[in-house]
């Protein structure tokens, strides 16, 4: 995986920009994205009585990135799936960062048949799920639920980056987020004290954000069909 020059320390003023525009900017319907109340709709995903459920509001959340859950699925995490889904998300500390995991600990937090691993496959529909949800609804669902650990994956910006699978993907960027003393943290947390944003959100959604505005402002498109 290769960081873009958007996140190197010299370019701090660009990515402030770019993460501003997408939580402020006003597109011609006159209004903000849809995208920007994601973090922060129905009070968040991690917020309490909610962080530790699927709840239809979470739902909502995803349609607002453009993503829409199907029928079986909406059964399934909301109702069929349900007890499973809230014991494991009962395992994962909703205050946990990324960056704090170390490196001892990461094998039990996101590392195989963890709580979060065995929560991927569930919303995938791997564990008798009567459904199918590509990589990207589901990481978006996970960060809904734990915006601070779990990163989205996309394909346009995997593309951009050389970022590997969805699931090494968490290990790759574990690995970024604890390098030098965690420097891509606090270059993170400059963006957004520069960005002024009206709520501050997660490193790992302001990176996410930064990272697809740039994908996308350099002509990078995700293909048809990547999350069927």
């Amino acid at each position: 995986m290769d960081l873009p020059a958007i996140l190197d320390a010299g370019h701090v003023d660009d990515a402030a920009g770019l993460l501003r525009r997408y939580y402020t900017q006003k597109l011609t319907s006159g209004h903000v994205r849809t995208g920007a109340r994601f973090d922060t709709w129905a009070g968040g995903g991690d917020s309490p009585g909610a962080a530790d459920r699927i709840t239809a509001d979470d739902l909502v959340a995803l349609a607002l990135l453009g993503e829409e859950i199907k029928g079986p699925a909406v059964v399934g995490l909301l109702e069929t799936k349900a007890p499973e889904i809230g014991e494991l998300l009962e395992l994962i500390p909703v205050s946990l960062e990324l960056a704090d995991v170390t490196g001892v600990e990461y094998v039990h937090v996101l590392g195989k048949d963890s709580p979060a691993w065995l929560l991927w496959e569930i919303f995938r529909g791997y564990r008798g799920g009567q459904w199918k949800m590509g990589p990207t609804k589901t990481s978006k669902l996970l960060a809904r639920k734990r915006p601070k650990l779990i990163p989205i994956w996309d394909s346009m910006v995997a593309r951009s980056i050389g970022a590997g699978t969805s699931l090494t993907q968490w290990e790759e960027w574990h690995a970024l987020l604890t390098a030098n003393d965690r420097e891509l943290v606090r270059l993170l947390d400059e963006v957004q004290d520069r960005a002024a944003l009206p709520v501050r959100v997660s490193a790992l959604r302001a990176m996410d954000v930064v990272l697809w505005m740039d994908a996308k402002q350099r002509g990078f498109r995700a293909a048809p069909g990547d999350d069927d």
